[in-house]
């Protein structure tokens, strides 16, 4: 939906709420794409699940550029780390993308919170 029927029906602000609880969870834990914005373009606006892994992914472009603006002047990135972790992030994401398009959008989302369940599971037992 492009920015003008956005305004038209006034359903901006959960957007923009979801856009500074990403920011947050960017800058305090390194999070913010899939783990956070995915999930609540999911349960508040109800974007359908393909919509919402690339509306992510498109964010992120911002919210990662300005945090490596600000971290960059500190001792706090490891590029070296960045690029080993980068050039083959872009390589999944081209095969994810293939991937995605042939599951089911349901199998999508459950897989997704199964992942994240897991996640959760190991921070809080073995921090």
């Amino acid at each position: 939906m492009d920015l003008s029927a956005r305004l038209r029906q006034g359903n901006l602000l959960p957007l923009i709420g979801i856009g500074v609880v990403a920011g947050l969870f960017a800058a305090m834990f390194g999070i913010g794409g899939g783990v956070v914005i995915v999930p609540l373009l999911l349960l508040v606006t109800r974007m359908p699940p393909r919509m919402a892994a690339a509306t992510s992914l498109a964010a992120l472009i911002l919210t990662s550029l300005i945090g490596v603006v600000r971290y960059a002047g500190t001792d706090h990135v490891d590029w070296v780390g960045a690029l080993l972790i980068g050039v083959p992030a872009v390589v999944g994401v081209l095969i994810g993308i293939r991937f995605q398009r042939r599951l089911p959008a349901e199998w999508l989302v459950i897989g997704f919170g199964v992942f994240v369940i897991a996640i959760g599971l190991r921070l809080v037992i073995w921090g």
